[in-house]
């Protein structure tokens, strides 16, 4: 019997998906653990490499080989290696990025067997940017205004308090498996399904944090998500952050107001992103994004006030310093 299904989508990967699979391969677990990757038709040799391990692990190892690219057709991948997954735990890493400590499942696994209300399991994750491994930088908090809710012990997590931890590692995430097979018309209606998907998944029970390091994240890489965000236009940029709080209002009223505090705090933050995008600074100063500021704590908080409150001197130094950096 499969427990832990992991579930891999690689295009175009060809200098990191060995060391994913290695990553995969290293697990030492008192459980089977298969590994299922979907191979979205890459153009360099991710394939090649796909094989070599596929026909030597091949009890290990399921691959689909796509002839077209299915991610640029708006087909979510993920989900076509959770249809066919056997394992009664699911976990994610995509091709770029890779695991580093070999108990990683077997932690996590322990845990959720031991606490069946834990519908999902996370840690940290160094950074690494161009081949570049950064031990100082981790993953969480990704932002100055998660940190109110980053945690230096394990902790449990609801919902509405995981969106504003905000960025967690995919590669980190271990969900029971059965949670994704009938999602809602709202998670596809945002710019980042995984995030939908750990909304939805926590929302069914909880998220427990360990906040070990046990995986690398890969910021950077061409292709990716994060990247194609980097290299947008403000039209684009609007439409995004539209698209995110539409559904953050959609997933408030999924859960019936459960998490609304807190997904009303991370809906202003959105706000106040739109506004800026759109230069309608008379908005910003609403009082109702005071609430927006408590989400700062100390010398962090001066920014977003200075936002709030002068915006478009804000504007032109923040103009100013990228004209000095480039």
């Amino acid at each position: 019997m499969v427990m832990v299904s992991v579930n891999c989508i690689t295009y175009n990967h060809e200098p990191y998906i060995a060391k994913t699979i290695e990553g995969f391969l290293m697990q030492e677990t008192d459980f089977e653990v298969e590994i299922l990757i979907h191979e979205d038709a890459s153009t360099d040799r991710t394939a090649e490499i796909v094989r070599s391990y596929e026909a030597k692990y091949p009890d290990k190892i399921r691959v689909i080989y796509q002839q077209e690219n299915q991610f640029s057709k708006g087909v979510y991948v993920n989900l076509l290696n959770d249809e066919r997954a056997c394992g009664k735990y699911i976990a994610l890493c995509d091709g770029d990025d890779y695991w580093t400590d070999p108990k990683k499942l077997q932690k996590q696994v322990d845990y959720m067997e031991a606490h069946p209300d834990c519908t999902l399991c996370f840690h940290d994750a160094y950074v690494e940017t161009n081949g570049t491994l950064h031990p100082e930088w981790r993953v969480i908090p990704w932002m100055p205004e998660n940190k109110k809710y980053a945690s230096s012990e394990p902790r449990t997590y609801n919902a509405g308090e995981l969106q504003l931890l905000g960025f967690i590692p995919t590669m980190s995430m271990l969900y029971r498996n059965g949670h994704t097979d009938r999602l809602l018309d709202w998670v596809w209606d945002t710019p980042a399904i995984d995030g939908a998907i750990k909304l939805h998944v926590a929302s069914q029970g909880y998220a427990y944090y360990m906040p070990e390091v046990m995986s690398v994240y890969r910021y950077g890489v061409v292709g990716s998500v994060t990247t194609m965000w980097s290299k947008t236009n403000r039209a684009i940029d609007i439409e995004r952050t539209e698209k995110f709080i539409r559904f953050l209002d959609a997933f408030d009223s999924y859960t019936d107001k459960k998490f609304h505090p807190e997904i009303e705090i991370s809906r202003l933050s959105f706000e106040v992103s739109l506004h800026r995008l759109k230069r309608d600074y008379k908005a910003l100063k609403a009082s109702r994004y005071d609430q927006y500021l408590e989400r700062f704590t100390g010398r962090e908080r001066l920014r977003p006030y200075m936002m709030l409150r002068h915006p478009v001197l804000t504007e032109w130094l923040i103009r100013m310093r990228s004209l000095r950096l480039s």
